[in-house]
């Protein structure tokens, strides 16, 4: 199978890298610094389940690469719309397009761009982050959950899932993937947010009540808001979201902060934003959600 990695930064990266490793036909995508380390040097990570380095292809554009099977659309989100038009070179009639991006419309604004049939939802659950270029540091997790947009299990999913498990990728597929894209972004809305205000790790949250207490009440906002818009989320959902990030996520520097210590433009359209955007259209008020996006705007490098 021919895959391309669109955004192999943290995310794309590791799993880019591993999909490699399992015997993959496998081409980065990457710009800058980050890409000519990887050319030279070869891609390197380094992770508590043992560090390795893949020499795999590497190129700037799309254009290099011709039409692949599976497409990995990891990109910021701020970049969706335009990153996708550069992808229709890769394309052929049965080229699968799965998006692991912070977020809950990215899949629609891929599909604007190369049609709503080649597109799956995705989410990655990991914490990494680009140590220096042609480094990822992994620290926690590393799995993929995927699904149709339109629900329920095809062969086209299963063939990818075995695929990603024979090349040793944790994942799994889901018949409700908006479910599991609006779950991911209870947590990154909250928690994401506001370890970009705090700094530090997420333990830095957990350790004061106030901030804890605020995380939930956060997640919860997201939680009433995708229900609204006829989303299934169990009751208990926050609960184990909240469950996890004391087992697991203690310490981990999310995304966010890690775009802001870099003088990166922050997601915040795409995590707080969304929220309140799809809240109003619902008739749900955000208050939290809509201080949080607030706030990152006004402290985005970018913006």
């Amino acid at each position: 199978m021919k895959v391309a990695v669109v955004g192999a930064g943290a995310v794309g990266g590791y799993f880019g890298a591993l999909l490699h490793r399992g015997g993959l036909d496998v081409t980065l995508i990457a710009r800058g610094r980050h890409l000519e380390a990887i050319k030279t040097h070869g891609l390197q990570i380094k992770s508590s389940r043992g560090d390795f380095t893949v020499a795999a292809k590497a190129v700037g554009d799309p254009r290099e690469i011709g039409p692949v099977d599976l497409i990995l659309f990891c990109v910021k989100s701020y970049e969706t719309e335009s990153a996708a038009r550069q992808c229709l070179s890769m394309i052929r009639g049965d080229t699968a397009i799965i998006s692991l991006q912070n977020g809950v419309d990215n899949e629609e604004k891929i599909a604007g761009a190369v049609g709503e049939e080649k597109v799956l939802g995705g989410v990655a659950y990991i914490g990494a982050g680009v140590s220096e270029p042609g480094v990822i540091v992994h620290t926690a997790e590393g799995r993929i959950v995927f699904g149709e947009m339109q629900g329920g299990i095809s062969e086209r999913v299963r063939h990818l899932e075995q695929m990603f498990r024979d090349a040793g990728v944790p994942a799994e597929i889901s018949p409700d993937v908006r479910a599991i894209l609006w779950g991911k972004l209870c947590w990154n809305a909250s928690f994401n947010a506001l370890n970009a205000l705090v700094g530090g790790e997420v333990r830095a949250l957990i350790e004061h009540p106030e901030t804890w207490a605020l995380a939930r009440e956060v997640m919860e906002e997201v939680r009433t808001v995708a229900v609204a818009h006829g989303v299934h989320m169990p009751d208990d959902v926050v609960d184990k979201l909240l469950h996890w990030t004391t087992s697991a996520g203690a310490g981990i520097k999310t995304s966010t902060r890690q775009d802001l210590e870099a003088g990166k433009r922050l997601e915040a359209d795409a995590l707080n934003g969304v929220v309140v955007q799809k809240g109003k259209a619902a008739g749900v008020p955000t208050p939290l959600n809509f201080v949080l996006y607030g706030l990152l705007k006004a402290i985005d490098p970018v913006s």
